[in-house]
């Protein structure tokens, strides 16, 4: 026995320092998971905040532009999101939707403010995407102003459907006056006769076909 004791000293020593050391690690992480989670919960209040806000008026201001339009909200623990999807019309013959999210930021401290576009069909150029890492507190003046730039952003690529000619194809007609190919969606004159819609490019040519038929 005397032979082992000094053995048997050392063995408990290693499996005390072994406790002592997954004893310390747990605290570690007890510490981190802790730190994780109060984080998680400040971005919530902060992001829930942006969303209700900053973001969800706004979205709701472009959709009531247009009859076609509805604004949504959804999220998580860790991004949060409000779309404006619009249906396909005749004058904007394409199912789409611009989406804000908000996500947690690499320190914990910030938030990513994305906007995401999507057109469908896509048959033309545009801006998908895009996005700023801003402070999570006190940013709701740069994050209001930074979403209400991507908004018009948006429209003008939106009202870009009205005149596409791929987007308009199905919807084309010809100014009888001139001969121009003009969107029937879009043409600024038309008149009705005998149960036909003629369109024209102007009022110009408009005119000049009244003064044509009635001479």
């Amino acid at each position: 026995m005397a032979e082992t004791k000094q053995l048997s000293e050392m063995i408990h020593k290693r499996l005390d320092r072994h406790r002592n050391e997954l004893a310390e690690r747990q605290k570690q992480i007890d510490s981190t998971m802790k730190e994780m989670l109060d984080q998680r919960e400040r971005f919530a209040a902060a992001a829930h905040h942006l969303l209700e806000y900053v973001v969800h008026p706004r979205m709701v201001e472009l959709s009531r532009q247009f009859d076609n339009a509805a604004v949504s909200d959804r999220h998580s623990g860790t991004d949060f999101h409000c779309s404006c999807d619009f249906s396909h019309t005749p004058r904007f013959p394409a199912t789409v939707s611009l989406d804000i999210g908000l996500f947690p930021g690499e320190s914990g401290e910030e938030v990513t403010v994305c906007s995401t576009l999507d057109i469908l069909p896509t048959l033309m150029e545009y801006k998908r995407n895009d996005e700023r890492t801003l402070p999570l507190e006190g940013s709701d003046g740069t994050v209001g102003r930074w979403v209400e730039e991507k908004i018009l952003e948006f429209v003008d690529t939106y009202l870009r459907l009205e005149t596409h000619p791929l987007y308009q194809k199905d919807y084309i007609v010809v100014d009888l006056v001139c001969g121009m190919p003009i969107s029937a969606t879009a043409a600024p004159c038309r008149i009705e006769l005998h149960g036909r819609v003629l369109y024209f490019c102007s009022e110009h040519c408009k005119d000049a076909y009244l003064k044509e038929k009635d001479a």
